[in-house]
């Protein structure tokens, strides 16, 4: 069994909030089974509106629609809000318990995100927290050149259960107790975006991170 529970603590889910027997049932007939860092995704954590419809970035693809790219060979369960990009796991791998994730970009052809199922949905957990899930956020991404995001490695514990290889590899570290970030490649260096759970959580975030970055705290 795959556990979620820190993703169940970051949303406040006190129990499983997921998708009904039937639904999971019925998808299991279909496709023959499901890789079991799915399901346990599904029963766990699929019927938290926040984490499953993220209306900043990526969401949990409809169960109806999980079939959008069956003749590719793809079952397709996760997608970008303007569906540029779609991310599955293909059929002949739906028995293996934590398969390698594939992305189509644009309806292009389909290459290797990375090679475990589970790390992906953690990921994109903490995605979304630091998007739009977590109540005290950065207003806008913020820029760090290498150096400046060496220091922010140095300094912040990675959650290495999520590097799951998307966005061309997308790191994620906790500040303090309430507080994330995520560390996103770019053409001239990374962007950052940090949120928290609480406003002290955030204040102090503010604090640590932002000197990294060469911006003053008080004048921000």
């Amino acid at each position: 069994m795959f556990d979620y529970r820190e993703l169940r603590a970051l949303f406040d889910i006190t129990e499983p909030l997921g998708w009904s027997d039937k639904t999971i049932s019925s998808l299991k007939a279909e496709y023959g089974s499901l890789p079991v860092a799915l399901e346990d995704y599904y029963r766990q954590c699929a019927g938290c509106d926040v984490l499953a419809s993220n209306p900043a970035g990526d969401y949990l693809m409809p169960a109806e629609k999980v079939g959008m790219y069956k003749e590719q060979g793809y079952y397709v369960f996760f997608c970008e809000n303007q569906s540029v990009s779609f991310w599955g796991i293909k059929l002949e791998d739906m028995d293996k318990p934590d398969p390698p994730v594939y992305e189509s970009y644009d309806r292009g052809e389909w290459f290797l995100t990375g090679d475990s199922l589970s790390k992906f949905l953690i990921s994109e957990g903490y995605l979304c927290a630091v998007t739009s899930g977590l109540e005290y956020a950065t207003e806008d991404y913020l820029e760090a050149d290498e150096e400046q995001a060496e220091n922010i490695r140095g300094k912040f514990e990675h959650i290495e259960r999520a590097d799951s290889g998307i966005y061309q590899g997308a790191e994620f570290y906790r500040i303090n107790e309430d507080s994330y970030m995520a560390l996103l490649p770019d053409s001239c260096g990374s962007l950052v975006i940090f949120a928290s759970k609480s406003e002290k959580g955030f204040d102090d975030a503010e604090k640590v991170v932002l000197p990294l970055l060469d911006i003053d705290p008080e004048e921000d």
